[in-house]
């Protein structure tokens, strides 16, 4: 029998929440560093050693689609629903710990478009700053989705209301200490994932198991293709899941965790780390998602019912706390993220390059709060979890990928392969996104998502070698002279 949801007591989740704000916003005050510069401010004075890094990055990427989401997709297909997200994040960190890791470390630029700068000139910064503040957008709007559907339906806040007061308590401490409260904060909220996701195991384990014939009647329960991997649309699951990979491995916010590592050694150590860790809350994840199947019925937000289930109300509060972590220790990256970009590459690299110290800390705890604004218009807008995670990938997969290849492989890539692969790869984001959302219809086929972002990647991938090679021409031309001189 099915254990049945109880109500909460309104006094029980503001005491919960209260205590939670209250952590999360004295904790880095008490242990915040003397900012001065901006590498103090979004890098911690690049000093971080791996463990600290490696669970702030697992933080930063598990978040509202790792939780509600997967568990979401598995309740309602099954094992295969772990393609979705579970497979691309660990894919993700695979790839970043093998070939981005140790060189993203080696770069002395504060943010990636300032060492995009460096190889495809001002205008390949330009066209970063806005790939990035596009794309970091989508990502924080996601998040801001999920932490709305939790505090709406906890508190019985309207949609609006309840993002507003979740995204205020990520921006006050983002903006009070910057990027180590960023790293301080997600290790706190590390801790409420696992207690949470250990709680709901243990849960839905305990109610499967609960007679001698309990699992056997749960698997004969659930259809065909529940406990099979390669269930549904493989080919498109499997496209998916590559265009994540190729998004995300090359993300700003991975950028960010690599260079605020002590040295290279820390930032392939932190990787490796950071996977594990991620590996390890999927295989919870999974485990109470399929378990949920025989809990709840249909359901958008599978995890909030799971949670209203448990034995006591005291248990309730405390997995509802983790999945929040969840949502903020994702959110406060997304932020701190674009403030960088905005602080760093949109104010200093074009509108005030010689502006002091204290007044570019102000522009970053100001950016801090400006950021969220168009996120939350998107996030209103779009109530779909992972469907908006995707537009971020989508922006990161066909503008980024080849751009920061060949700035971590290629000695010279020249100026012109990352501004054409970067235009090139935009267009085509922008055309997808008006198709898909039926404000453009062509007279032509167009590819749906996720085959879209492959298009992207490979119209981006043939204007960086178109780009490659108008760049060794100009510098052949400049040379011959020379050479024959």
């Amino acid at each position: 029998m099915n254990p049945t949801p109880h109500t909460l007591d309104p006094i029980l989740p503001l005491l919960f929440m209260a205590g939670y704000f209250m952590l999360v916003l004295i904790i880095p005050k008490l242990l915040a560093r003397h900012m001065v510069t901006l590498k103090d401010y979004f890098l911690a004075g690049r000093s971080l050693s791996a463990l600290p890094v490696a669970l702030t990055f697992a933080a930063a990427w598990f978040g509202a689609a790792s939780t509600m989401g997967t568990i979401n997709a598995i309740h309602d297909n099954g094992i295969s629903g772990l393609w979705y997200v579970a497979v691309p994040s660990f894919g993700s960190f695979i790839v970043i710990s093998l070939f981005f890791a140790r060189r993203v470390a080696r770069q002395t630029a504060l943010s990636m478009p300032e060492a995009v700068e460096a190889h495809y000139g001002r205008a390949g910064r330009l066209l970063m700053t806005v790939v990035i503040l596009a794309s970091t957008n989508a990502f924080i709007a996601s998040q801001m989705v999920a932490a709305g559907q939790v505090f709406g339906g906890v508190f019985g806040l309207d949609i609006v209301m309840a993002t507003l007061v979740s995204t205020a308590v990520v921006v006050t401490y983002a903006s009070m200490g910057g990027y180590f409260a960023v790293v301080v904060t997600d290790i706190l909220q590390v801790l409420l994932i696992v207690g949470a996701l250990l709680a709901l195991v243990f849960f839905t384990g305990t109610h499967v198991l609960g007679g001698d014939a309990s699992l056997v009647q749960f698997a004969m329960a659930r259809p065909d293709g529940f406990f099979n991997l390669l269930s549904g649309d493989i080919a498109k699951s499997a496209t998916l899941a590559a265009c994540f990979i190729i998004g995300w491995s090359i993300a700003p916010e991975m950028w960010q965790r690599m260079s605020s590592t002590k040295d290279e050694r820390a930032a392939v150590r932190a990787s490796w780390m950071a996977c594990v860790i991620l590996m390890s809350l999927y295989v919870l994840v999974a485990i109470a998602a399929m378990a949920s199947a025989g809990i709840v019925g249909e359901s958008k937000t599978v995890m909030v019912d799971l949670a209203m289930r448990l034995p006591h109300p005291f248990l309730s509060m405390l997995v509802l706390m983790g999945f929040i972590s969840a949502v903020t220790s994702s959110m406060d990256s997304g932020i701190n993220v674009s403030s960088l970009t905005v602080t760093s590459d949109a104010y200093k690299g074009f509108l005030r390059p010689k502006a002091s110290n204290t007044e570019l800390l102000w522009v970053g705890r100001f950016s801090t709060v400006l950021v969220v604004i168009p996120a939350m218009l998107v996030a209103l807008k779009f109530q779909d979890i992972i469907h908006v995670l995707w537009i971020a990938a989508d922006i990161y997969a066909s503008t980024m990928f080849f751009p920061v290849v060949g700035i971590l492989y290629l000695a010279s890539p020249g100026r012109w392969s990352g501004i054409l692969a970067m235009s090139a790869g935009g267009v085509m984001s922008i055309i997808s996104a008006l198709v898909q959302y039926q404000f453009l219809i062509l007279p032509f086929w167009w590819p749906e998502a996720p085959y879209s972002t492959l298009w992207g990647i490979g119209v981006s991938g043939v204007g960086f070698a178109v780009g490659y090679w108008i760049s060794r021409r100009e510098q052949q031309t400049l040379l011959n002279p020379l050479a024959s001189a």
